[in-house]
């Protein structure tokens, strides 16, 4: 299928019986069986070209689970078993996975509104207009960057980023650096610094472990935990159910590493930061640190101010059962944090809510 083939007009719009909004990994996954279905679809992705958004990631990283279980449907990831993925291979992974399955991806189209006429979908992207009976939000986990307010308060000589735009050690002529979040992103990042002999602290509550780097998680070449993550870590379980509430409020267990490697790096582990006294960073316990550097690793907040429907919680979150929104039908969700259990959000169990929203989709519009 090519990117105009099925394309259709009403008045000066496009119209397709299913529009993706994003072309990252899950609406590649989706993409793909909507393909293998011979429904009518386009996916519309901001990026100028498919895995930008891995390319854009600090430079050292990996994926936190094996190449294994890294492949999104009807392509498994073109390495050995337990290996772990640059971020760049991911990139050109997806990009081949495109070329490979000839998806009708549209680049740089950048929606700025998404509505409903009572009949159906209408999208906004600059000039470029497109209406659709069925739309799937795919647009990822990683929106806006969220910082606390305090963080204002740093005193002004004091390098401040969020994690999203560090890249490389470079970036960090600092000789202290003190990292808030003591998730993936803030754990990897804090390894990379103390091994390049900064002093780091590491602000945060230790939020666990998924051990698919440990000799457990090695056992049959990982298909025990990967099991677990599928199928027992899920909305329908009520051990899955405790630790998707657990994550909303704490994050994401750690994937690749463990405190106790942390420390052993030198990284000295404290609780939260809890504000800024005299301009410097101070933590729950009431010490004040002589960081000469903060890197907010504080995760993201939704960001779907472009979305003009009553579809979202308090907190901005779409409010959906398995990324289904039951009041506006032929809308979904997909590539949510923990959408169906713990692999949602992953590279390799996308796929699964992928397969699962295709069949909510009608094969005729």
């Amino acid at each position: 299928m090519s990117t105009e083939q099925g394309m259709d007009f009403i008045g000066d719009e496009e119209f397709y019986q299913t529009i993706v909004i994003g072309g990252g990994q899950a609406g590649l996954a989706v993409g793909q069986i909507l393909a293998s279905q011979g429904k009518n679809f386009i996916i519309l992705d901001k990026n100028p070209r498919t895995g930008n958004t891995w390319r854009n990631r600090w430079e050292s990283l990996r994926l936190f689970t094996p190449s294994q279980f890294d492949g999104l449907p009807g392509m498994p990831f073109p390495k050995s078993k337990n290996y772990f993925p640059t971020k760049d291979e991911v990139a050109d992974y997806l990009e081949e996975y495109t070329r490979y399955f000839n998806l009708p991806v549209r680049y740089n189209v950048k929606i700025e509104s998404l509505s409903h006429n009572g009949q159906n979908f209408q999208i906004l992207a600059g000039s470029a207009r497109f209406t659709a009976r069925n739309v799937i939000i795919a647009t990822g986990p990683y929106q806006l960057p969220q910082t606390p307010a305090f963080g204002r308060d740093l005193d002004a000589g004091i390098l401040q980023f969020h994690s999203s735009e560090y890249r490389n050690i470079e970036q960090i002529p600092a000789k202290s650096v003190l990292i808030v979040g003591a998730g993936n992103s803030g754990a990897e990042i804090a390894l990379e610094m103390a091994r390049a002999g900064k002093q780091v602290w590491l602000a945060g509550r230790d939020v666990g472990r998924v051990p698919a780097n440990s000799p457990l998680g090695k056992i049959f070449d990982g298909q025990l935990v990967w099991w677990l993550m599928t199928h027992l870590l899920t909305k329908s379980t009520p051990i899955g159910r405790k630790m998707a509430a657990n994550i909303a409020h704490h994050g994401a267990a750690l994937g690749r590493t463990n405190r106790d490697e942390i420390g052993r790096a030198g990284v000295i582990l404290t609780p939260r930061m809890s504000g800024v006294k005299s301009g410097k960073p101070q933590l729950e316990d009431g010490r004040i640190l002589p960081a000469e550097a903060v890197i907010w690793a504080t995760g993201f907040l939704p960001d779907y101010r472009w979305i003009n429907l009553p579809i979202f919680d308090e907190h901005g979150y779409p409010i959906h059962s398995l990324g289904v929104i039951s009041n506006f039908p032929g809308l979904y969700f997909l590539g949510l944090f923990f959408q169906t259990g713990l692999s949602s959000s992953l590279l390799g169990g996308v796929g699964k809510d992928a397969a699962y929203i295709a069949t909510q989709i009608p094969l005729t519009a």
